[in-house]
């Protein structure tokens, strides 16, 4: 797979977010409510006019009940939950791979949002 960079990142973030809510038959109100954050923040997290922080990422997984690093998987990566497979997939990760991945993927949010604040 191709690297990718911070403005695609984010796009994959708002279509993964925007997807996981539809899933569960979410609004954004209700998702709002559920992660303790406004409606206008996340409809600017699922337009991609902004970009959340590592404390976002993890109310929004809780929220959403999923791991936060699920919401920068690419989409031939993610499948249907109706199959089972997600959880599958998920399960069969140890619990040090999983840490692993989201500490990664929070270091990258976190420098991804340090340049384009700073830059």
């Amino acid at each position: 797979m191709d690297k990718m960079n911070a403005a695609e990142l984010q796009e994959l973030f708002s279509t993964n977010l925007k997807n996981a809510r539809n899933r569960l038959h979410f609004s954004q109100m209700k998702l709002a409510e559920k992660a303790n954050l406004s409606v206008g923040y996340i409809c600017d997290l699922e337009s991609g006019r902004r970009w959340g922080t590592p404390e976002t990422f993890s109310k929004l997984a809780t929220a959403l009940d999923i791991n936060p690093f699920e919401l920068l998987l690419p989409s031939s990566i993610l499948v249907s939950p109706e199959a089972g497979k997600q959880n599958e997939i998920i399960a069969k990760l140890s619990d040090s791979l999983c840490q692993n991945v989201t500490s990664t993927i929070i270091k990258t949010i976190t420098d991804a949002f340090l340049d384009k604040h700073f830059q």
